[in-house]
C-alpha cells in the first residue's frame, strides 16, 4: 500500500484532489460496444456519478455518500435504488472512494496478504485483501515494478450465489496540475455484462 502511494506520487498530492469533472468514452454490452461519450463527476471521500450517453438515451449511475440509484432508458421504472439490489449499494460506494487514487488505505480494513505468487498479462503482481464496511470481501492487485493498483475484484452476495465483479485499471496520467496520477481507462466486469471507461479530459478541483 506505501509503494501504490508513492507510485501515484505521494499522500499530499493525492489529497490535494478533492473533486473533479471528465469526459471521455465508453463502450459495453448495452451499447452493443459501440463507443459513446460519457461524463463522470466525482468529490471527495465518496460521491460520484456517471452519465453514458447512449443512442436511447443517458444511462445514469450515482451514490451520493448514503444511496445510490440507477436509471436508463430500457428501465420500466425510471430511477432504481441500488439498495434493493443485492450488495450494490456496497459496491456503488466502493467505486465512488475508489474514484480517488488515495483513498485506498481508508476504505478497506482487515487487510490480509500471504496470497500465492502470481502474473496478470505475464507481469508479476502482489495481492492484499481488504473489507468494505458491510463486510464484504475485496482482493487488490497492484504490478510489483510500477506499484500501480491493475486490478480489484470484490463478490457480491445474490439470489443466484456469490458473484465476482472485478475492475481492471490501466492507462495512469497526471491529474493536471495536481502531482498525483489515477488511471484514465477502467474495464468493469460481472457475470453476464462488460464495460470499459476512458477518460480523455478531466478538470480537477472544480
Amino acid at each position: 500500500l506505501d509503494r501504490y502511494t508513492q507510485a501515484i506520487g505521494g499522500a499530499a498530492a493525492a489529497a490535494r484532489l478533492t473533486s473533479y469533472t471528465a469526459t471521455g468514452t465508453y463502450d459495453g454490452f448495452d451499447s452493443d460496444f459501440e463507443k459513446v461519450p460519457v461524463d463522470v463527476y466525482a468529490k471527495a471521500p465518496d460521491m460520484r456519478a456517471t452519465v453514458i450517453h447512449m443512442r436511447g438515451g443517458d444511462s445514469t449511475t450515482t451514490y451520493d455518500g448514503r444511496e445510490a440509484w440507477a436509471a436508463a432508458p430500457a428501465d420500466l421504472t425510471p430511477v432504481t435504488p441500488l439498495s434493493l439490489v443485492g450488495a450494490a449499494l456496497d459496491g456503488a460506494r466502493l467505486d465512488a472512494r475508489l474514484a480517488f487514487p488515495g483513498a485506498i488505505t481508508p476504505t478497506l480494513t482487515d487487510w490480509r496478504t500471504g496470497f500465492p505468487r502470481l502474473s496478470i498479462d505475464d507481469r508479476p503482481v502482489d495481492v492484499v485483501e481488504g473489507k468494505t464496511p458491510a463486510g464484504a470481501s475485496v482482493k487488490l492487485y497492484f504490478d510489483r515494478e510500477t506499484g500501480f493498483l491493475v486490478r480489484s475484484v470484490r463478490y457480491s452476495t445474490t439470489v443466484v450465489g456469490t458473484v465476482p465483479i472485478t475492475v481492471v485499471y490501466s492507462n495512469y496520467q497526471d491529474v493536471p496540475g495536481l502531482g498525483v496520477k489515477m488511471p484514465y481507462t477502467w474495464q468493469v466486469t460481472w457475470t453476464n455484462g462488460r464495460g470499459t471507461y476512458n477518460i480523455t479530459s478531466l478538470q480537477p478541483n472544480v
